[in-house]
Parts: C-alpha cells; structure tokens; sequence
C-alpha cells in the first residue's frame, strides 16, 4: 500500500514537456505576426505550410527524445539529432520576419544538455548568442525595439541555462525514488521470506527445546521408577514393609513423571510461566532421597536477577547430573551446590563414587547409549554461553562443574 501512494506521488511527465510546449507558442506567434502584417504577400501559405511541418517536426523530435530520457543515445546519433534541430530551427528562423523566431534558439543548447552534456550545451548556447549578434545586430541600430528583444534573448538564454540544470537534477531524484522503491519492494519480499524462516527455525526450536524437556524429565522420573521397583523387588521377601515404601516412591515418581510432561506441553498455551530454581531444585532432591545415594543441597544468592532460560539451563544439568550418580555413580554421598552472584552463576555437582577416566570424556559425549547425558547438558548449556568442566578419576568419584553468565544475551562487559 505504502509503494502504491509513493508510485502516485512520483510524477509521471518529465519537465521536459514544458519545451514542446514552448516550440508551439514560438511557431504559432511568428505565424500570428505573419498573417496580420503580411510582411512577404504572396508567399504566405507557403510559409504556413513549411512553418507548419518544421513545427510537427520539431515537436516529433522532441517526443521521441523526451520517450528515450532514460535511455542512452549514442553521441554519432546525439549529434545527428542536434544538427537537426539546428536545421530546423533556422528555418523557421529564415522564414521569419517579425524577430521572434531567434527565441528558439535557446531550446538548442537545451537539447544538447540532456544527449552531449554540459560542457557541449555551454559551447553551443554562446555559438548562438554571437550568431544572434551577427545576425540581428541589436548594437548598431537606434532601434529600442531590438535591444528589448536582445534582452529578452540574453535573459532566456541564462534562464533555460539554469533551468536545465535544475530539471536534470529533478529527473536524477526521481530515477533515484524510483530506484530506491524498486529496492524497498525487493525488500520487503525478502524480509517475507526471512519472516517465514523465522517462525520455522522458531517453531523447529520450540519443538527441540519440548523434546530435550519431556526426554530429561521423563528420563529422571523413570530411573527413578526403576531404582524404586529394583528396590522392591530386592526387599520383597526380607522386608515387605521396605518394599512397599519402595512402590509408593515408585508411584509418586512416576506421578511426577506424567506432572512434567503435562507442564512440558502447557508451555505451548503458557509463554512464561512462574519458576522458581531453588524450589524445583529442593523438590528434586527430595524426590530422589530414597534412592542409592543421599544428597546434601545448598543454595545460595538471588535467582531473580537470572534468565529464565539460564535457570532452566541449570536445572536441567542437575536434573541429568543426578540421574547418572543415581544410575552410575554408586556413591554413598552426593553434594549439590548452587551459588548465583552478580555477574554469572556456578553448580557443583559432586560425589565420592567411582570415577571415570576423563581421558575417555570425548568419546563418552560422542556415545548416544553411554554418554550419561553429558552431551545434552553441554547442549543446554551452550544455549546460553555457559560452560561445563568434569573432573574425575578410577575410583576417586567425580565433579561436575557448571558456570552460566547472568543473561546471555548481555556482555560481560556490561554486567
């Protein structure tokens, strides 16, 4: 809509229109002059006759080159065209008897203007100055009447001079409008299409970032599921009290399990939904008391200056870091340290079970079966500029160190 209202303020006539125009009047007042004085009796309808074809002549020439503006010309037929013109006009200007017919002259330099340039229009417009003194000799007479004419000449030739100018500059803005909207329809089909990319790279991200969710949290819930119903099955015989509390935790793990998947898919209705890191990381560890390895948890500083996905981010790191001690570790106790300070947070997650070499680390990342889900904390983290280091040894347990910057999306220099 907004290229449509600049197409119609653009104007559609050049100014050049002005001079066809001009060739009219100057033509048909020299044939008006004719007819009332009768200067050559005789020969008048002739003269009308020629008058009249040099003028169709003229102003022909003039369409055709006004049709071509934005064309290049070559300068063998520019210099044809102006001979023509020359040609043409000093017909007029024979054929004349009242003096007015030299007003066409200025139109000369004009034309030259637009198809040889300016230094060409110069040269020409004072070749017909002296011609014009040649040839009317407006000094030598007491006549006033040819030193007004002889003014009127010098004034329109400055004039068409400086409006030459002025129109070639008018029509180099309005090829440049004309430019710089074709550039902005090419750009706003372009940004269509980015927009379109957009919400598919998007709606792909969103849908990756629910999977990676509903496959953590399904994961933790379900290995804890099955520790619990391994538990039971154990103390079966030995002690069916310890059994039982083994299914109930099993049951309200996999409560837990079906609670985050409905949460997962809520995201899709709910943009941004209350979290809190400290409380979904007490229920975590809560949640995981009964299990193989009992946790000790401390939180420390002020969440609500972080990033919702920075907190995410962490959450789900110890969701998975918790999992592989619960599944893996076989440790008899597990630290999980939370500190958030100003400019970046750090979590440590740390347990005295049996190690692995670190030298391996890379092809455990690279093992999609045997990783234990440190390719997707390193994922989660790179989301948002944070970083994972693991120290660890054979048998000498291992250390899961975590470090987030604030926001992501702000420099450190800025924190």
């Amino acid at each position: 809509m907004v290229n449509e209202l600049l197409r119609k303020l653009l104007p559609r006539h050049s100014f050049r229109l002005v001079f066809t125009l001009m060739y009219l009047g100057v033509v048909l007042s020299v044939l008006y002059f004719s007819l009332i004085t009768q200067c050559r009796v005789g020969v008048f309808a002739v003269e009308t006759g020629v008058m009249l074809m040099v003028l169709v002549a003229l102003v022909g020439l003039a369409q055709w080159e006004r049709s071509r503006s934005s064309q290049q010309v070559s300068r063998f037929y520019a210099l044809g065209f102006l001979f023509l013109r020359m040609f043409l006009i000093q017909v007029v200007v024979y054929l004349d008897c009242s003096g007015y017919a030299a007003f066409l002259y200025p139109l000369i330099p004009f034309s030259a203007y637009f198809s040889l340039g300016s230094r060409v229009s110069n040269l020409v417009a004072m070749g017909y100055v002296l011609l014009y003194f040649e040839q009317y000799r407006p000094l030598t007479g007491s006549d006033t009447g040819s030193l007004f004419n002889m003014m009127i000449f010098a004034v329109l030739m400055l004039f068409m001079l400086v409006l030459v100018r002025v129109i070639d500059r008018d029509e180099r803005n309005q090829q440049h409008l004309e430019t710089l909207l074709a550039d902005l329809e090419a750009s706003n089909v372009k940004l269509q299409l980015y927009a379109e990319q957009v919400a598919e790279l998007a709606a792909t991200a969103e849908r990756n970032r629910l999977a990676r969710d509903i496959h953590d949290s399904l994961g933790h819930r379900l290995t804890v599921v099955n520790i619990q119903l391994e538990k039971a099955m154990a103390f079966k015989e030995r002690n069916p009290d310890e059994a039982e509390q083994a299914l109930l935790d099993a049951k309200q793990a996999a409560s837990g399990a079906l609670r985050d998947v409905r949460q997962s898919v809520s995201t899709l209705r709910e943009a941004d939904e209350g979290f809190s890191l400290r409380m979904a990381l007490t229920e975590l560890v809560e949640g995981m008391e009964n299990g193989r390895s009992p946790i000790n948890f401390e939180f420390h500083g002020d969440e609500s200056i972080y990033a919702r996905p920075v907190l995410t981010a962490l959450y789900r790191s110890a969701q998975e870091g918790l999992t592989n001690v619960q599944k893996h570790a076989h440790a008899t106790k597990v630290d999980l340290i939370v500190c958030l300070e100003k400019a970046e947070g750090k979590m440590v997650l740390r347990d005295d079970g049996q190690g692995f070499d670190t030298i391996k680390l890379d092809e455990l990342v690279a093992n999609q079966y045997h990783s234990f889900g440190l390719q997707g904390i390193q994922e989660r983290l790179e989301l948002v500029r944070g970083q994972m280091e693991v120290i660890s040894q054979p048998g000498q347990g291992t250390i899961l160190q975590i470090t987030v910057p604030r926001n992501p999306m702000v420099l450190d220099c800025e924190l």
